[in-house]
């Protein structure tokens, strides 16, 4: 599920950095992701259930977080 999330995030920060202008995206959606399903991915592997959690919480965490600062900066 958090390797899955990676090419939606990239694709919802093109979107965001081409219609809103909105750069903080770069962070939440291009940086979040990889980082959480690389945990993830490491997690499994090495049987770390908490690392996998924290993994993750960081990939899907993401993009909840992205709509709702672009709301926050549009209103």
């Amino acid at each position: 599920m958090s390797i899955s999330l990676v090419p939606v995030c990239v694709v919802l920060m093109i979107f965001f950095i081409r219609e809103e202008g909105w750069h903080f995206s770069l962070l939440l959606c291009c940086i979040l992701p990889p980082i959480g399903a690389y945990l993830t991915f490491r997690g499994n592997r090495e049987i770390r259930p908490g690392l996998a959690a924290i993994g993750l919480v960081l990939a899907v965490g993401a993009l909840p977080l992205s709509l709702g600062l672009a709301v926050l900066e549009g209103a």
